[in-house]
């Protein structure tokens, strides 16, 4: 499939995509400096990851990675397919909704991230991936106790609760459900007992300290992930230093848990007085509605990150009476939001990866001779991230964890079957700038010139959108009104440019252009609620137009009773 120097070349791009997808925020550049740079960075180096692929990737249908390639071609289909026949906006479902960015183009660059991270995942990565895990987990460890002291550098990324760590994720939640996953990795970690007392209990320490934020946060997902991580590490540790016994008694009292904790969720069981919120009980609103769009369009769904034009026409008609008034642009569940973007079939690839990956740890467990901390780590991860995306949403940040780790626990299973790890292990260069040359001199011609078009190609398909957004966003910045209705109009479109310059338009006491831009908007995107709420807004709007936009509304939102 991938000779030495390009497996080691791919090893490279899906670090750096982690790190760089994680930790990239872009302050005063753009309406979103958060998801939008995210998806930015993501797209980009998911396109040089598939070019360092490509020469490989007819080969990988015949290997071991079969079935992990079919299920990855299966994905892409059905997302293509819901593109072409699911009647969104094309443009809109290909960068999704204004500060998620969790369309076709995100979900895309995953399932390929995914694949690449398989075909490099050995003991040896796993080992260097680790490495890296704890070093962002120690800045973000940093960057959130400097946030809580209220000496945040770009008080830009804090719009919640005052001083709560929001790290580079934009939300308190997203920087605790992190925390819990750093936690799981440096407890998991300090299990090690080839590493000296010394990092161990550093690792320990640094455990304590994501506990730290996690409180700081004033949010419970991370402890919720947490204790489901570090559950499942001290299952694997039992079952693989030969304790079955108490491993099936603590798996059991594990599963026990779950379900309380499940049940409590839908405000049942003993727990439900403890766990049961107003927070949660709009999820089940959250949910029901991602359901109800499922079933409503079980083919291609509602369209790719599409859950919010839907949210108002699919919540239960009892909302407003049960006093719930909020909004939501997602599922707030990763499964329901996939479900709802893409139909059944987008939702049975995606859990099918899910058994792929559990199937995988099974088997590793079953043939591993002894404690392998690193893989342990990884599959604790993995649990911490996945329980969090029952009640969350897939901020690309924490996306990017979950998918390239299912790659790795995957990947891993395959390629250490029929491998002597330690002897792979001993054969690795040890100096790193001997690695270095030894990758440069060992890339072909072909492959350097494959990556160079990648990295343009990549280039195309990542930056457009952003350099837009940055156009726009430096345009308002200058007041100038033609340069701001300019860079509003640029390629790739975008609905939340033409709403703010509407909005302008109608601040400025220019109505007759703000009603021009709303009814262009309005034919590109008919089920956006905000456009055709803001021409309510519009003074000197006709009553035709009014009238017009009121049963739109009605279309849109119809148990509400301000449009009966």
């Amino acid at each position: 499939m991938l000779d030495a120097a390009n497996k080691t070349l791919l090893g490279r791009i899906v670090l750096i995509a982690v790190a760089a997808v994680t930790l990239v925020v872009a302050p005063y550049t753009v309406l979103d400096p958060i998801n939008l740079p995210k998806l930015t960075t993501l797209a980009f180096f998911a396109v040089i990851a598939l070019t360092v692929m490509v020469p490989g990737i007819r080969n990988l249908f015949r290997s071991e990675f079969r079935a992990l390639a079919i299920l990855v071609s299966l994905f892409i289909l059905q997302i293509s397919l819901t593109l072409l026949f699911s009647g969104a906006n094309i443009g809109a479902q290909i960068y999704g909704t204004y500060t998620r960015n969790t369309g076709a183009l995100a979900y895309i660059s995953l399932a390929l991230l995914l694949l690449s991270s398989s075909l490099v995942s050995d003991r040896e990565f796993l080992r260097r991936f680790m490495g890296l895990t704890l070093i962002i987990g120690a800045f973000l460890i940093l960057y959130g106790n400097i946030q809580y002291l209220g000496l945040e550098p770009l008080p830009y990324t804090n719009a919640y609760t005052v001083n709560a760590p929001t790290g580079t994720f934009g939300n308190s939640n997203f920087q605790s459900a992190f925390m819990g996953l750093i936690a799981v990795v440096a407890f998991a970690m300090a299990l090690n007992s080839a590493f000296i007392l010394q990092a161990r209990i550093g690792l320990a320490l640094m455990g304590f300290g994501a506990v730290v934020v996690i409180y700081e946060t004033l949010s419970s997902q991370g402890y919720l992930n947490f204790v489901a991580g570090i559950g499942v590490v001290a299952i694997l540790w039992l079952f693989m230093i030969q304790r079955k016994a108490l491993g099936i008694a603590v798996a059991g009292l594990g599963f026990l848990g779950g379900s309380l904790v499940f049940l409590a969720l839908i405000n049942s069981g003993p727990l439900a007085r403890f766990i049961y919120d107003s927070s949660i009980a709009a999820r089940g609103y959250y949910w029901r509605a991602g359901m109800k769009m499922l079933i409503d369009h079980p083919v291609f769904g509602v369209g790719m990150d599409g859950y919010i034009n839907w949210y108002r026409r699919s919540r239960p008609a009892d909302y407003f009476e049960n006093g719930f008034f909020s909004f939501s642009d997602s599922a707030h569940n990763v499964y329901l939001d996939i479900a709802s973007s893409g139909g059944f079939a987008l939702l049975g690839v995606y859990v099918t990866l899910s058994a792929l990956v559990i199937t995988s740890v099974v088997r590793v467990v079953r043939r591993n001779d002894g404690f392998d901390p690193f893989f342990v780590a990884t599959v604790g991860a993995w649990v911490a991230y996945h329980v969090q995306s029952f009640v969350s949403l897939n901020q690309l940040g924490l996306a990017t964890w979950g998918w390239v780790l299912s790659g790795l626990i995957i990947g891993y299973e395959i390629n250490t079957r029929v491998r002597d790890m330690n002897k792979e292990v001993s054969t690795k260069v040890k100096s790193t700038g001997k690695k270095a040359r030894v990758l440069a001199q060992s890339l072909s011609a072909k492959t350097i010139l494959s990556l160079f078009a990648g990295t343009i190609i990549a280039a195309l398909v990542a930056v457009p959108v952003y350099s837009a957004n940055a156009q726009f966003y430096a345009a308002l910045k200058t007041g100038d009104i033609n340069s701001i209705e300019s860079a509003a109009r640029q390629k790739p479109r975008d609905e939340r440019r033409l709403y703010v310059l509407a909005g302008i338009y109608r601040d400025n006491m220019a109505d007759i252009k703000a009603i021009a831009v709303l009814r262009d908007a309005t034919v590109r995107y008919p089920d956006s609620f905000d456009l055709w709420n803001l021409w309510m807004t519009i003074p000197t709007a006709s009553p035709s137009d009014v009238a017009s936009a009121k049963a739109q509304l009605k279309r849109l939102d119809p148990h509400n009773p301000d449009f009966k």
